[in-house]
């Protein structure tokens, strides 16, 4: 008993722990998600602009 009070510091008190959909809400589906909206709004910010028809104004051949 001594050996598992000794790893706890003077005044600290352990919370609760995670439960197992907890921890992959956290560690798994929250970055992922993050990630893939980052690679979205970065692919919507470059991606190739759609070819305007050419008008005889504004180009010459």
């Amino acid at each position: 008993m001594h050996l598992l009070m000794s790893a706890v510091e003077d005044g600290t008190i352990p919370g609760l722990g995670l439960s197992v959909f907890e921890t992959v809400v956290t560690f798994i589906v929250i970055p992922v998600g993050l990630f893939f909206i980052i690679a979205g709004l970065s692919w919507a910010g470059s991606r190739p602009r759609t070819e305007k028809k050419r008008s005889v104004i504004t180009s010459i051949e």
